[in-house]
Parts: C-alpha cells; sequence; structure tokens
C-alpha cells in the first residue's frame, strides 16, 4: 500500500496554472467597487490628519521647504512625505471632490487586492470544483476590504493601506507552500520597505523569521540573520534614503525627531 508523502499538505494539490485572467478581474471589480464609496457618499472626507499634515507632506514630497518652513505641521513636518503625494496631487485636481475619492479608493483596492488575492489562492484548499475555488477566494478578499482600517481609508484621505502593501505583499510570499532564500529575501526587503513607510510595520520582522526557521529548519541561523536581516536593511535603505538624506542635511539627524542624543543634532 502506498502512502502519501507527509511533506506535500493533501488539500494542496498543485494548481493546474496560475489564474491571471481571475485575479486580473476580482482587482478591477474590487477598484470598481470601491470607487462607488465616495460617490455614492458625494464627498471625499478630509480627515483631522489631512488638515493637520496629509496635504503639506504631499505637497513637501513634490517640492522643498526646507528654506521656508520649520514645523509646519509640528513633528509630522519631518515624517517620511512620499505616501502622502498622491492625496495632495487629486486635492489640486480641478475635479469634484467624490470623483477625486472614487480616482483614491479605486487606486487603493487595486493595490490591496493583488497581494490578498495571491494569498488566499496560496493557502485555500483546491479539492473542490473551479467555481467554489473561485467563491472562496473572491470571499477572502471581500473580507479583507472589510476591515474597518481599509473601509475607512476609502472614503477619507487616511493612507495606512497604502502604506502597508509592501507588507501585504511579504505576507502573501510567506505563503507559499514551496518558500526558497530568493523569496525569503525579497519578502524581507519587502518587509523593510514597509517600515520605511510605517515603523510601526516592524512589529510583522519576527513572522518572517518563524516561517523561514519552520519551512527550513536545516538552515543555518547565521544565514537565517544574514538573509532575511540583510535584504530587510536593503529595502529600508532604498526606500528611506531620499527622505533621511534630505533629514541628515538639513537637520544633522536622519531620523529627526528622534534619536537626537544619538546624532547630536535637533
Amino acid at each position: 500500500m502506498s502512502h502519501p508523502s507527509s511533506s506535500v499538505p493533501q488539500n494542496f494539490p498543485p494548481a493546474r496554472g496560475f489564474p491571471w485572467l481571475e485575479a486580473a478581474l476580482v482587482t478591477l471589480l474590487a477598484a470598481m467597487a470601491c470607487a462607488c464609496m465616495p460617490l455614492y457618499a458625494g464627498v471625499w472626507a478630509f480627515s483631522w490628519d489631512a488638515l493637520n499634515h496629509h496635504v503639506y507632506l504631499g505637497l513637501v514630497a513634490e517640492q522643498s521647504r526646507w528654506h521656508l518652513d520649520v514645523r509646519a505641521a509640528n513633528s509630522q513636518t519631518y515624517q517620511y512625505p512620499y505616501l502622502y503625494w498622491p492625496v495632495y496631487r487629486l486635492s489640486m485636481l480641478e475635479i469634484d471632490g467624490a470623483w477625486a475619492g472614487a480616482l483614491w479608493s479605486a487606486a487603493l483596492a487595486a493595490l490591496i487586492v493583488p497581494p490578498v488575492w495571491l494569498a488566499s489562492w496560496h493557502l485555500l484548499p483546491r479539492q473542490g470544483s473551479h467555481a467554489q475555488a473561485l467563491f472562496e477566494r473572491v470571499m477572502a478578499v471581500a473580507l479583507a476590504l472589510c476591515s474597518i482600517v481599509v473601509l475607512a481609508a476609502l472614503n477619507t484621505t487616511a493612507n495606512d493601506p497604502l502604506a502597508a502593501v509592501p507588507l501585504l505583499w511579504a505576507v502573501a510570499l510567506m505563503c507559499a507552500s514551496q518558500p526558497t532564500a530568493t523569496r525569503a529575501a525579497l519578502a524581507a526587503a519587502l518587509l523593510g520597505v514597509a517600515i520605511a513607510f510605517k515603523l510601526s510595520h516592524v512589529l510583522a520582522l519576527p513572522l518572517l523569521a518563524v516561517w523561514w526557521w519552520q519551512a527550513r529548519s536545516t538552515a543555518k541561523p547565521l544565514r537565517l540573520v544574514a538573509t532575511l536581516g540583510g535584504s530587510c536593511a536593503l529595502g529600508y535603505a532604498a526606500a528611506y534614503a531620499p527622505w533621511g538624506w534630505q533629514l541628515w542635511r538639513h537637520m544633522g539627524n536622519p531620523f529627526h525627531p528622534v534619536l537626537p542624543s544619538l546624532f547630536g543634532a535637533g
């Protein structure tokens, strides 16, 4: 009697081919549905953060203001500005606010859905019919979009989901059943980019180490640290360098206003 290999989960048989068309259609439909929210509401809401620093930081991302402003948006003046450029640019368009919000919501959905769909494609069983598997993946994407963080961003200028896009792609890569060193390095680099976008994403880094350690139990610890730590540092440096260099030049501290004692500036 033959026994199935214990290394291959029996409810995750190999796919016959990657369904690119399905991924594209789900993304398109999600973007259209999300765009309807501000159109239905008739307004694109500006949050307190938008009034305080969102639009200002978008302006800073487009043109330097070091020679004009000092703490114009309080401590947020020195926050990583490039994620705020879309909100600033959309607010400058001579179109109705609801349509600007529709463009923003559609773009967010188009960025969020692909990694969420990919994670569901990796994780959900494929034993049933194609229609059943498709329904389950669509429901997984819909559930993700029902997060209060996402829903709040679809009709306001909040950009937390935008900052999380590299993190979502890292998680999608980690969901693959056959991890490789290349995939681990890419996931770590994407996590580094996500950390540059928003420092709180550093809390997700241990998940990558646990995933890689379990998937490759024979990996040497030093090689694990070098692969994940080095790739994460490179991703962080590549994303943060343009802003960190400006802070270093003008404030003497690439992380201003934090860590002033370390850099002797601030």
